[in-house]
């Protein structure tokens, strides 16, 4: 018995020194972000910019990145780490990634140009210039559904975005054939009422481009603004690509890359040498917008002045800070710009992981421009992936109670893994059964979520308007752990209370 109390004892100690070493990892692995002094010379900006880089790629196992950071309207960093393929090619300046939603500014700029040239009106009902689609009548007047609603996203349009295509999947032929796929293109809401977020209306836009030019749509953004900002690397058709990058998931491997018909809405490809263009242009209009179209680009949402068209806005005291996030299976994308003073950021990833790098980069760079609204919603941030941290830590260390409560129970003889209908008798087992099949389920979803490249949840705790996908990764997998002692416990028996139960056994 004196050896068992040992065991007993020595698994104790195992655990408070595993308990303890659990809140020191937690403690000393809380995220942080790098601030950069905003009178650093442009090589000091460089270097800091560089190392933040390299670390956030090595932490969050991100394959490869484009980035780059504009002071004045001159290039003062440009990044390109890691590879483009499976094979290894290197990250160049031409290399494509894709963008995500980072398409829509450039669709907005397209129909600017159209607009400016007198084709289209913006605040005319889209309805006069579509051909190949017409809008399902309904309760709201479709008379309301203008060009520049549909660019705000107050249009009162469905569908918040559309799912991608693989290589060997079936696709629809054009964005109409789309609409019949997924949930019809409809009117949902008051247009003008209030603004909600709608890739299906950009896919109405990228019919109206096409109606209107007569071109596919690629053709026609490859006229009216990549070829004008010599974004020669940049397109929505991959296989006209000179040096598309590949895919990789969480964990480091290729993935299939996914082929989008909702162009408009999120299927840009750009290289981080034409999305440093983009982003200059956005100061002078770049030989396609005048300033006019440049003010009606950036100008405030009627119902919320925290947008412009597919433009978050912030009014800073060093001028007007715009920006737009971009997500696609592995694909991350960032941009901001500051129009007046010529400042600007972008980031470009092509791995699951690269969400962690975005708020690493981006806070960065905020704080470099001296943004104090981008300070503080980076501390915003940095607080709830610090809560997200301390409440995976306390799930850990109740994790080890609990396995210690079950090991130790069945050293001393006390507990056993097995079901024991005869003591427990029909209804407890019933009801045992259902908290286990519970248990199972919250496990299955634990595991689908964390264990697959199924994160996809999102927030705006910060201009970055990614979750802390490495913290909400730990705290799944330590909620897994538990679910899985949990599910253990429930089988477990209190051998002394059965037999007790049973009586003496007679010889």
């Amino acid at each position: 018995m004196s050896r068992v109390i040992k065991l007993i004892t020595k698994l104790r100690v195992g655990v408070i020194v595993a308990a303890g070493l659990t809140v020191l990892w937690t403690a000393g692995d809380l995220r942080q972000f790098a601030q950069i002094d905003p009178n650093a010379s442009a090589a000091e900006i460089s270097a800091r910019l560089d190392d933040v880089l390299a670390r956030a790629m090595e932490k969050y196992s991100i394959a490869g990145v484009a980035a780059g950071a504009i002071r004045d309207g001159e290039i003062i960093w440009s990044a390109r780490m890691g590879r483009a393929s499976e094979e290894g090619d290197s990250v160049t300046g031409s290399t494509a990634f894709n963008v995500g939603s980072v398409s829509k500014p450039l669709t907005v700029w397209a129909v600017l140009a159209l607009a400016q040239d007198g084709s289209i009106e913006l605040d005319a009902p889209i309805s006069r210039y579509l051909e190949q689609f017409e809008l399902p009548t309904g309760e709201y007047d479709l008379e309301e559904v203008t060009i520049r609603r549909l660019l705000h996203h107050t249009a009162g349009t469905n569908r918040h975005g559309y799912g991608g295509y693989g290589a060997h999947e079936d696709q629809p032929a054009d964005a109409v054939e789309l609409s019949s796929v997924f949930e019809p293109l409809a009117v949902v809401r008051q247009p003008g009422e209030r603004r909600v977020y709608s890739g299906g209306g950009y896919v109405l836009l990228q019919m109206m481009i096409e109606d209107v030019t007569g071109l596919s749509f690629e053709a026609a953004l490859q006229d009216l603004v990549l070829r004008p900002l010599e974004m020669t690397d940049s397109g929505f058709a991959l296989a006209k690509l000179p040096s598309p990058s590949a895919a990789f998931s969480y964990y480091g491997s290729t993935i299939e890359d996914l082929r989008d018909v909702a162009l408009a809405a999120a299927g840009a490809y750009a290289s981080g040498d034409d999305m440093a263009r983009f982003l200059l242009a956005h100061s002078t209009g770049g030989g396609v917008l005048d300033d006019s179209s440049l003010d009606a680009a950036f100008a405030p949402t009627e119902p919320n002045a925290s947008f412009a068209m597919s433009y978050s806005r912030w009014e800073t005291p060093f001028g007007l800070l715009i920006g737009h996030g971009g997500n696609n299976s592995a694909w991350n994308a960032q941009i901001y710009v500051r129009p007046e003073t010529q400042d600007g950021f972008y980031f470009l990833a092509n791995s699951t992981s690269g969400a962690q790098l975005d708020f690493d980069l981006s806070c960065a760079w905020l704080s470099m421009i001296d943004v104090q609204e981008g300070r503080d919603r980076c501390a915003e941030a940095i607080s709830v992936t610090h809560k997200i941290s301390w409440v995976a830590c306390g799930v850990v260390l109740l994790s080890m109670l609990v396995f210690y409560w079950l090991l130790a129970g069945m050293i001393l003889g006390k507990r056993s893994l097995s079901i024991r209908p005869c003591s427990f008798g029909p209804i407890r087992l019933t009801l045992r059964m259902i908290v286990f099949l519970g248990v199972i389920v919250l496990l299955g979803v634990a595991v689908s979520v964390f264990y697959t490249d199924m994160l996809m949840w999102r927030t705006e705790v910060t201009l970055i308007d990614e979750m802390p996908v490495n913290e909400i990764g730990g705290l799944l997998m330590s909620t897994t752990i538990l679910l899985i002692l949990l599910g253990a416990a429930l089988w477990s028996s209190p051998i002394k209370s059965a037999l007790k139960r049973k009586g003496p056994v007679s010889s």
